[in-house]
């Protein structure tokens, strides 16, 4: 219909070339649709006005959201969900809409998304599995009762992509934080290379990462001469390459994302910095004598090889991280994913699964 074309019109170019921007923009879409076919069937009346013109206004504004969000991707989390909260509402509206045997036709649909989200012993979830059961066409409180469920369903939802997104920035912000410091750990090694040397004295020599020479009575003085400016640089661009094979290595143990913000890319991405700051921070613990009979090596390729391996051993700092990316993407339910019944969940009140 015409007025379902106008509800959804407008620019989406910028969300065309966006997965997640592509899939909300033919819901908002699908949902246009549905409410010209549901206000078409409601008839006129005040109540009907009111609840086309509060889906319309929903659905506009999570156009404009997904629209914006593909264009200024700086503001793209609020906006994210601006464009799901939007939806979520519009299509309660529109559920309210419905008459009585459209309604009855949704109910499998909705208390599939009821159970998706809400834990089993949650008082809603039951109202909503009751009414599939035992529905009748005049029972106005439980048609009511079902809608509530399905808007805690759709809050609980909202903030689990939530919960996604602040895991993300916080991945984000700390493979940043460690990416300026190891840029930083190199300038100074490149200004001060015989401070802090990644350099061995095996017997009668002096080994550094890219320069070597004889050994002499003064360590200080064979440090300063055999030190490089390059040599922190290698050595962690040695770890950084040697992480980024491990996270090639550990991509297929990771589930893609389904929501907007792309969790297994930032657990990746931590890996490169940690694992040239392992690799600097390793070499350093064998030059402290940290490692038993591993106290001097003895050429330049074996400093690198060691620089690899430690570079590798990011894996196991990051395994924590990764274990709990996996755990925040796997509580965004959906029909692949469905929320699990927990104890903690199964105990909490209605009141508490609501609060913000």
């Amino acid at each position: 219909m015409a007025n379902g074309e106008n509800r959804v019109a407008g620019s989406s170019w910028g969300a065309r070339k966006w997965p997640w921007g592509q899939r909300t923009l033919a819901r908002i879409a699908e949902l246009g649709a549905l409410l010209d076919y549901e206000e078409g069937r409601a008839g006129e009346g005040p109540q009907t006005t009111e609840l086309v013109h509060g889906a319309t206004t929903h659905l506009d504004k999570a156009k404009d959201a997904v629209d914006k969000a593909r264009r200024w991707w700086w503001l793209r989390g609020g906006l994210v969900d601006s464009a799901l909260a939007n939806a979520n509402i519009a299509h309660t509206l529109i559920i309210r809409l419905a008459p009585v045997d459209d309604f009855r036709g949704m109910l499998p649909d909705l208390v599939a998304l009821v159970e998706e989200n809400l834990p089993v012993r949650d008082k809603r979830r039951c109202t909503a599995e009751k009414a599939l059961k035992v529905w009748k066409n005049d029972d106005v409180a439980l048609r009511n009762a079902v809608v509530d469920a399905v808007r805690a369903a759709y809050r609980i939802q909202e903030r689990e992509v939530v919960r996604v997104r602040s895991f993300a920035r916080i991945v984000y912000g700390w493979a940043a934080g460690l990416l300026g410091l190891g840029f930083a750990i190199a300038v100074l090694g490149a200004l001060n290379d015989d401070v802090v040397p990644l350099c061995f004295r095996p017997a009668g020599m002096t080994v550094c990462p890219t320069s070597g020479g004889p050994s002499t009575t003064s360590v200080y003085a064979d440090y300063h001469a055999a030190s490089m400016p390059a040599d922190y640089l290698v050595v962690e661009l040695a770890g950084l390459v040697s992480a980024a094979v491990t996270a090639a290595a550990t991509l297929r143990q990771i589930r893609g994302s389904t929501t907007a913000y792309n969790v297994p890319l930032a657990l990746a991405i931590l890996k490169l910095p940690t694992g040239a700051l392992t690799a600097v921070l390793g070499l350093l613990l064998m030059r402290g004598q940290f490692v038993p009979g591993l106290t001097a090596l003895d050429t330049s390729g074996q400093i690198i090889a060691w620089a690899v391996v430690f570079g590798a051993a990011q894996q196991l700092f990051t395994r924590f991280v990764d274990e709990r990316g996996n755990a925040v993407m796997q509580a965004v339910s959906g029909p692949e994913n469905p929320r699990p019944a927990t104890p903690h969940r199964a105990a909490g009140s209605s009141h508490a699964e609501d609060s913000d």
